[in-house]
């Protein structure tokens, strides 16, 4: 299992579950089968962008940073029905999650890669208005 995917997973379990210290995310990451170290978590986290945030009860947890100064976009072009997303090194994976967290009708999924992601349209999206859209959103967090 590679970096994406493993990072895909850091995101979702952040989202799901309230989790307050490394160990406890490596523990939950080797549950579903990445056996990582703790310096890898670390540079993960460093690259997702992950913060650790105060919870109402004043206990700390980890959670994706939504800011909107943080969306790692460098660029963004339609073409037929995709569009092809450009990231700093190492985000693309934050970024694809950030995208399919949006739900978005005319969106069927992302793909991604180290500094590139592809957005996969449905039949009949009109690529160049969903690129807008998707940018507003990006902007908007």
């Amino acid at each position: 299992m590679n970096k994406t995917n493993r990072q895909q997973v850091i995101l979702a379990l952040l989202d799901q579950e309230r989790i307050a210290t490394q160990e406890k995310l490596r523990q939950r990451l080797h549950d579903h089968g990445f056996n990582v170290t703790q310096a890898t978590l670390s540079r993960d986290l460093k690259e997702l962008g992950v913060v650790k945030r105060a919870t109402e009860s004043g206990l700390y947890e980890y959670a994706a940073n939504d800011s909107v100064n943080d969306i790692p976009v460098r660029g963004c072009e339609a073409s037929g029905n995709l569009i092809v997303v450009k990231t700093e090194t190492g985000l693309a994976a934050a970024v694809a999650y950030k995208i399919d967290a949006m739900k978005m009708g005319s969106v069927l999924g992302t793909v991604a890669g180290e500094d590139t992601l592809l957005v996969v349209l449905g039949k009949g999206s009109r690529a160049e208005s969903v690129r807008e859209e998707l940018l507003r959103r990006l902007r908007k967090g």
